[in-house]
């Protein structure tokens, strides 16, 4: 028998908006009939389309009286939030309430369900002797099996009766469960386990709590068999969509002065703690910045977070800044209080307390001429307890004039410069030392661009000079590098080779040079006697996958290379990278170290897993100084992550050592940041 094809309107509504009002639907089926009571009756390989969503059975019949639409054999219903299966059932005009028998499928595009029965209640799913889970079919590792179930879309779902399985395997028997459907669900997280070179075991079991739609916490149990025991409390706030305050609050109680405080000049410590946080608060062209960080010790940091990267804190900051920014000018006003993690002591750290910069924008006072003028003035009050403290008034105006002459450009940049001082304690000398430079800086650039079949090649010789006045700075009080203003008289050469190909690959190539007629020239802080610069050369590139950057700098008076960085990044094959980088310093000029390093990184890749192991080997010395590896297994619905690390310390001739395991079975992340709220 050949199928019936019908387009109709039909005045009713179909789940999902199937058919709405006047909406007209696509029915096939091998026979359509209508009863004299007004059913409507389509048998043998029905489908039903409508806007995207398709209904299938072996039969269906719509009973306008009771507005209820029966699907018997072989179901199949596919909707915005629906795809699932089964041998019978029936669902309501509005789409929002139905029942259907022996299903298997995805509700809320994520979640799996294989029930005896599955009733739709409004926002509600509920499923009867069934099986639940976010791992799809074809890879279903884990599922909670249950009497009844609750789905509440958005919310949670709520499990009665529950075995729970994983790889076949039970895990655990439980009256209840509930597991969440939304974001932000009050509940514990997933605990991480680990060891280290302080505890043979460690333990942190997280819980999230909800308080407002716009406001949460976390509370975080930290067990150590050998350290002892704490507890983190973080409080998050998002006060409006673009401000926010996050608070934390961290306590450690050490069981006794265990074998990490040997050789410190530093009473051990029993209780011990870090209070830290920060808010952003904006309004109209007002920003207000408050971040603060107090540890109880300086050795917190080595030894509550010696398994992350924070151990290697050398100081912490507490900063509150405001800033106003207008059309033609900036003000802002910052109080920065440090506290040095690497002395145990803090009356010599300087503080600005505060620092006040005001800034008028760039304006252009002249139509039809490239001439641009700003000022910037940064006043600060230094202090600290021990040492000389005072106030610093520093003033420059830039005066920019840009020319253009076919291929050649000209950049001609005047800043003179004014210095105060008000010098309040602890200096000797004059207490209103004042200090006066002019810097005036030509760039003449020549820029020549072809284009060729694939890429385009840019070729940019640029010659720069540069003058800043030497004055007499020895009398002045040092705070910081700007209080020095290295004097300058330099000739600098540089030729620049840019390719750009039209698949995003790119080639560039710089080369440079100069002479001083001071005699005495800068690499970075540092300084070195002799009229020729070093001659830099640096390239980088990205091709088909491969990338890479070097730069060199060879020393004329010495005839050798007196610096190089360099990085590699080789897709060796689809599955496996090798990265390098080596940084390198011959310690030639005046307070410089020699540096001879390497790190080599090894990434594989392999469907759902990934290995990443990194090893630093410090080649002055000899010796590895640090070994990281990073397992990780993702399969959708559940991920497992081994964190490895390993760290020499030259100094103290100590390694140490830590593993973490992170498993997250039910992939019940909270979304952060949360919603905003609404003003």
């Amino acid at each position: 028998m050949g199928r019936i094809i019908i387009a109709v309107f039909l005045f009713f509504s179909i789940t999902a908006g199937f058919v709405y009002g006047s909406t007209p639907v696509s029915i096939e089926a091998e026979n359509i009939n209508k009863t004299p009571s007004g059913k409507v009756i389509a048998e043998g390989n029905v489908v039903v389309k409508y806007k995207g969503s398709v209904l299938q059975a072996d039969r269906i019949i719509y009973d306008r009286n009771q507005k209820i639409i029966y699907l018997e054999g072989n179901i199949s219903l596919k909707t915005e939030n629906m795809d699932i299966r089964g041998k019978k059932g029936w669902i309501n005009e509005d789409g929002d309430r139905g029942e259907f028998f022996d299903v298997e499928g995805v509700v809320e595009k994520k979640y799996y369900i294989k029930a005896r029965k599955v009733r739709l209640e409004k926002d509600r799913y509920l499923f009867y002797d069934g099986e639940f889970s976010t791992c799809s079919f074809d890879q279903y590792d884990w599922f909670v099996k249950t009497k009844k179930g609750v789905l509440i879309k958005n919310d949670r779902v709520d499990f009665y009766n529950v075995s729970f399985k994983f790889c076949g395997l039970p895990v655990f028997y439980s009256p209840f469960f509930s597991y969440p459907a939304s974001g932000r669900k009050t509940g514990f997280l997933f605990p991480e386990i680990g060891s280290d070179s302080y505890s043979d075991f460690k333990y942190r079991q997280p819980f999230f709590l909800v308080l407002t739609r716009h406001s949460d916490m976390t509370f975080t149990y930290d067990y150590r068999d050998r350290q002892g025991m704490g507890l983190d409390v973080e409080y998050r706030n998002r006060l409006s969509s673009d401000s926010y305050y996050t608070g934390n609050f961290t306590v450690f109680n050490e069981r006794t002065a265990g074998k990490w405080w040997e050789g410190r000049n530093y009473p051990p410590l029993r209780n011990r703690w870090r209070i830290s946080g920060k808010a952003d608060a904006h309004y109209s062209d007002f920003d207000l910045s408050f971040v603060y960080d107090i540890p109880s010790d300086p050795y917190f940091f080595e030894d509550i977070y010696n398994a992350t990267r924070l151990r290697y804190k050398a100081y912490t900051k507490t900063q509150l800044i405001g800033t106003a920014d207008r059309k033609y000018f900036t003000f802002e006003i910052n109080f920065d209080y440090l506290y040095d993690l690497t002395k145990n002591s803090n009356e010599e750290t300087l503080q600005r307390l505060p620092e006040v910069r005001f800034y008028i924008k760039k304006l252009k006072p002249f139509e039809g001429l490239s001439f641009y003028t700003d000022f910037l003035s940064v006043n600060t009050y230094f202090y600290r307890e021990k040492g000389t403290s005072g106030i610093r008034s520093d003033n420059t105006v830039n005066l920019e004039l840009y020319t253009n002459y076919r291929k050649v450009s000209n950049l001609l940049k005047v800043s003179p410069r004014s210095t105060w001082y008000f010098l309040t304690s602890g200096y000797t000398g004059d207490k209103t030392p004042t200090r006066n430079i002019l810097s005036v800086e030509d760039r003449i650039r020549y820029t020549l661009l072809r284009r060729y079949e694939g890429f385009y090649h840019s070729v940019i010789p640029q010659v720069s000079f540069k003058h800043v006045s030497k004055v007499n700075q020895e009398d002045l009080p040092f705070f910081d590098r700007e209080d020095r203003i290295k004097s300058a008289k330099d000739v600098e050469l540089s030729l620049f080779n840019i390719l750009n190909f039209e698949n995003n690959n790119f080639l560039s190539w710089e080369i440079s040079t100069g002479y001083t007629l001071n005699g005495i020239y800068y690499l970075g802080n540092n300084e070195l006697k002799g009229y020729y610069k070093p001659l830099k050369n640096r390239f980088y590139f990205g091709i088909g996958g491969f990338s890479g950057e070097n730069t060199l700098y060879y020393d004329f008076s010495f005839n050798q290379i007196a610096r190089s960085i360099t990085t590699f990044s080789i897709p060796v094959f689809s599955w496996f990278r090798y990265s390098v980088s080596h940084s390198f310093d011959k310690g030639l000029f005046l307070n410089s170290t020699s540096i001879n390093q390497i790190n080599q990184t090894y990434s594989l890749s392999y469907k759902n897993l990934s290995l990443s192991v990194s090893v630093l080997s410090n080649l002055k010395y000899g010796y590895v100084q640090r070994k990281t590896a990073v397992f990780s297994l993702n399969r959708k619905c559940w991920q497992l992550r081994v964190n490895y690390k390993e760290d020499y310390n030259r100094v103290t001739q100590q390694t140490f050592r830590s593993i973490y395991v992170y498993i997250n079975i039910l992939r019940a992340d909270i979304k952060l940041p949360f919603v905003s709220r609404t003003l």
